[in-house]
């Protein structure tokens, strides 16, 4: 038994993914550790094999040999998954069409490393292996001794992956097949290989399995997924500190994942109005901690009302908020009770914040969603009321800065008549009938990368 005096610490060399500079970002260490066991969890269709590919692929292409281990696909899926996926994203790091370059030499530098794409594609395919000869979690640690130890087939592997290991059906109350999976680790992690674990999760959202598994591993990666946002977490970290704010993740054209440039939150605001006042809607669109629910948190405002706008709105193409958090504030003067004018505010508030795109200054919403994105028109006696209500005064600061009004296209010709009456001029009237229609005008790239992505 070694005295405390006699023990030295652990030194940790690490495999670095350059190509992928996000994930010493959201892990707080430079790569993937030798004999480090990672876990990466998440709903299915979120991109665990997508980021196993690429962090596979990356390291197959500096000389590091890579075995995945396919229990839930087939090599050929694998396989095409690389070719159609994977090199396209590696191929548009390394030169982008529309990139400018400050010389000559600079962009002589970057043709010649595309013209090397070829070489490196050999180089990955030389170092990556694929095997789908295993029955599932129980047969890992034989399969190890076998074929990797020792003076087998894949005995200088340095990173293996197994994708996934519920792949088989194993059910989470199995101790013996979790058993054998933490022998399998132990063993890895005694000859410092690196492993990564692709995991289930339940439908609650938890890690599928016994809780010993996340004790068993030294990095927990949990992805999770908003819209084409991947929120990643990592919520277990030996090699550093532990993240439970998201690192946000995007989806780029090829379906790779990527550092999204939605960093941080940001509020919105927007006008809207209720009979004799002009309220101010505030909004905040964010993704919740790791372990928190989405939720609304808006005081004084109903929230099963808040709760049907926010289905309405992930009702819209290529757009789901649903698994987001919302802070709300609208102050209604008086303890006045909630009116529909104010549907169409908070909805846009919502969608800025989401977006992170600015509204238009000067903009006045006034409107009621139905369940089909629908503006309904308001009654002529609000019309009324809202027309005197924006007339630019010294009384009504708000008011003065009024340059826009999207309401109903049903009330715009009797809102026109009525600003011709009190020779009010200098507010445009916009008349909307849709939801979607009202986001194409306010931020029409939007709609634009929505269409390209169906």
């Amino acid at each position: 038994m070694a005295k405390l005096r006699e023990i030295q610490y652990e030194s940790h060399d690490f495999m670095r993914l350059k190509g992928i500079p996000w994930f010493a970002e959201a892990a707080n260490h430079p790569g993937l550790a030798c004999g480090g066991i990672y876990l990466l969890s998440g709903p299915p269709g979120v991109g665990k094999t997508t980021i196993a590919l690429q962090i596979a692929t990356d390291l197959a292409s500096r000389g590091h040999k890579v075995l995945y281990l396919a229990l839930e696909q087939s090599p050929s899926d694998i396989k095409q998954k690389i070719d159609k996926q994977v090199f396209p994203h590696r191929k548009d790091l390394i030169l982008d069409k529309k990139e400018q370059f400050d010389s000559l030499k600079e962009g002589l530098e970057k043709i010649e490393k595309k013209l090397q794409k070829k070489e490196e594609k050999e180089i990955i395919e030389e170092n990556f292996y694929i095997d789908s000869n295993l029955s599932g979690m129980e047969s890992l640690p034989d399969f190890l001794a076998r074929k990797v130890l020792g003076t087998g087939r894949y005995e200088d592997v340095q990173l293996i992956i197994v994708d996934s290991i519920q792949g088989q059906g194993t059910a989470p109350t199995s101790a013996k097949p979790y058993q054998k999976l933490f022998e399998f680790n132990r063993w890895a992690k005694e000859q410092r290989i690196a492993v990564l674990l692709v995991g289930h999760i339940t439908k609650g959202g938890a890690i599928a399995g016994p809780r010993s598994l996340e004790h068993n591993v030294d990095c927990v990666l949990y992805l999770r997924k908003a819209m084409r946002l991947r929120p990643l977490f990592v919520p277990k970290n030996r090699f550093g500190p532990e993240r439970h704010e998201p690192l946000t993740l995007i989806m780029d054209s090829h379906g790779c994942l990527d550092k999204s440039k939605h960093v941080k939150a940001r509020a919105s605001h927007a006008f809207g109005f209720i009979p004799n006042s002009l309220i101010e809607v505030q909004a905040l669109v964010k993704l919740p901690k790791y372990g928190d629910k989405p939720g609304i948190k808006a005081p004084y405002l109903p929230k099963q009302k808040l709760s049907q706008l926010v289905g309405t709105i992930s009702n819209m193409h290529e757009i789901d908020i649903s698994d987001l958090t919302f802070e709300i504030n609208c102050a209604i003067p008086g303890g006045l009770p909630y009116r529909a004018t104010l549907d169409l505010p908070l909805a846009i508030s919502m969608l800025s914040s989401y977006f992170q795109r600015q509204i238009p200054l000067g903009s006045l919403f006034v409107g009621e969603l139905d369940l089909f994105q629908t503006i309904r028109p308001i009654p002529n006696q609000i019309c009324s009321e809202l027309s005197e209500a924006i007339i630019p005064s010294e009384m009504s600061p708000l008011a003065q800065n009024i340059k826009h009004l999207y309401i109903s296209h049903e009330n715009k010709a009797y809102i026109k008549e009525l600003f011709e009456q009190q020779k009010n001029s200098t507010i445009e009237v916009h008349g909307i009938q849709t939801l979607e229609r009202l986001v194409e005008m306010l931020w029409p790239d939007i709609i634009e990368k929505a269409n390209s992505n169906s």
